[in-house]
């Protein structure tokens, strides 16, 4: 990952490893640009040999960038992931950035309960994807002494509710189409004049 490699050349050398090693390249999932607060940012990074023509991966690796490099590999042969229902599939958020709190509380859709809880979710996590695991202890602040069962269970209404307001998205969960097994390995890359540094390792 140089500066003026094509992108299709990274795809290439990412599915010759994975080729080499016994397995197919997912290649309806890719890397992508990381910016402050936008995790999914402009240039996608493909794993796959996309060819020169692919119009989702044009142009070549700029000077300065920094992105994700997600190879997926399956023990399938399809080479695709597909959603598993409902919509709402798996536990993974992010505040999508439309709807602002105090106009949501003025509109009487969000009570003051809600509105806190979506305050501390917003300031700890701007809109960058965050697990459930990771936010449920948040709990803690509005219902000291509320046991665990009633803590999820006033958890699971909130969220809900901040679902419906379009305060909260959520992420589908994904499997392989012809229901091989999936591996991920990810690294985020900044791209120098020299070359590749790989930030994510010491």
């Amino acid at each position: 990952m140089h500066p003026g490699t094509p992108w299709y050349k990274v795809g290439a050398a990412a599915e010759q490893v994975a080729i080499d090693a016994g397995f197919e390249p997912i290649r309806n999932l890719c890397g992508h640009q990381l910016e402050l607060y936008n995790l999914h940012a402009g240039t996608s990074v493909p794993s796959y040999a996309c060819g020169p023509d692919n119009p989702g991966f044009k142009g070549t690796i700029p000077s300065g960038g920094i992105f994700a490099v997600e190879p997926f590999n399956t023990t399938g042969s399809s080479g695709m992931v597909e959603n598993i229902p409902p919509r709402h599939s798996s536990n993974i958020y992010r505040v999508t950035g439309d709807v602002a709190i105090k106009k949501a509380v003025a509109k009487k859709k969000l009570k003051p309960l809600g509105a806190r809880l979506a305050h501390y979710i917003e300031e700890r996590y701007v809109t960058l994807p965050f697990a459930e695991r990771w936010a449920f202890p948040l709990m803690e602040k509005p219902f000291p002494q509320e046991n665990e069962e009633s803590r999820i269970r006033k958890w699971n209404a909130l969220i809900k509710k901040l679902i419906s307001i379009r305060f909260l998205e959520t992420y589908h969960a994904l499997r392989c189409a012809d229901g091989g097994m999936i591996g991920q390995y990810e690294h985020t890359v900044w791209i120098t004049d020299g070359g590749a540094e790989v930030l994510t390792i010491e």
